[in-house]
């Protein structure tokens, strides 16, 4: 069985986990190579698992990894946000800060700090801008804003899937 993370088993069998793997780790993979990596060599029968795994809802899509810099990119940031506490606070403000031009992921924490927003923008010049935007934005009590100098490992689930070899 394949086991993703704390809810604890999810119903695949072990070629469905390492399909998962595989998929994460490279969508582009043709049926015929991610059979030969994951032991099984009919095409058919993974492009059928594909679509199951599809429906499931166990990956809502398949995209391209762009590099940031090289797509003139070169201004990341982790924005710490504290929010005014109210009714419907964290939906209301969290649909402001997604919107806004360059975010990426936007996440409500527990703490001192009511968001995490990740963005990336061609330059300092350009953040400020954003930032201009997030103080005019009532449920915002303060910013915090880090820059990020050099990613060491970005997010990749495909890490935390495991899948016991029998």
């Amino acid at each position: 069985m394949c086991n993703m993370g704390r809810k604890g088993e999810i119903g695949l069998d072990e070629f469905d986990c390492r399909l998962l793997k595989e998929l994460a780790n490279d969508a582009s993979q043709t049926n015929l190579i991610i059979g030969r990596k994951i032991g099984l060599f009919s095409p058919s029968a993974i492009s059928k698992r594909k679509k199951a795994i599809f429906k499931r809802g166990l990956i809502s899509g398949v995209k391209a990894h762009l590099v940031p810099d090289k797509c003139g990119l070169d201004y990341p940031v982790v924005i710490l946000i504290r929010a005014k506490f109210g009714p419907d606070y964290i939906e209301n403000l969290g649909i402001k800060l997604k919107n806004l031009p360059g975010v990426l992921g936007v996440y409500n924490t527990s703490g001192d700090i009511d968001f995490l927003v990740f963005g990336v923008y061609k330059s300092r010049i350009e953040y400020l801008k954003i930032l201009d935007n997030l103080t005019r934005i009532p449920e915002i009590e303060r910013t915090d804003t880090r820059q990020i100098h050099k990613v060491i490992k970005d997010f990749d689930y495909s890490q935390v899937i495991t899948c016991s070899d029998k």
